[in-house]
């Protein structure tokens, strides 16, 4: 299953990951992207456990977006884990700003070697 939202210059592509668990995030994620995301997230982190984003592709995230994100972790109270894979340097500097970093579900993952 692949889900694209569309509008005239922005795209976002949410494609599920199997091994490891997770989604692949590619293009822009604002606010109108946000109700997508989260309805991609909750059935894989309602179990709890660890659940994986790659962000390889991602080219723009709103503050509003890391807010649900680090709120998914806070919130949910079953243990889930939530890896941020391939961050780039903007959106680990803006994690460590707000002090997010710190939050025991938001773990900062693995980066791709090119």
């Amino acid at each position: 299953m692949e889900v694209t939202a569309h509008s005239d210059e922005q795209i976002l592509r949410i494609t599920p990951t199997v091994d490891p668990p997770g989604l692949r995030l590619e293009g822009e994620l604002d606010a109108t992207r946000h109700h997508e995301v989260m309805e991609a997230l909750s059935p894989l982190s309602a179990g709890g456990g660890e659940v994986r984003l790659d962000l390889a592709g991602l080219r723009f995230i709103d503050l509003g977006a890391l807010r649900l994100l680090a709120g998914l972790v806070e919130h949910r109270g079953n243990g889930v884990r939530l890896v941020l894979d391939n961050l780039s340097p903007q959106m680990e500097s803006l994690i460590e700003t707000v002090s997010w970093e710190r939050l025991p579900g938001l773990v900062r993952g693995r980066k791709e070697t090119a």
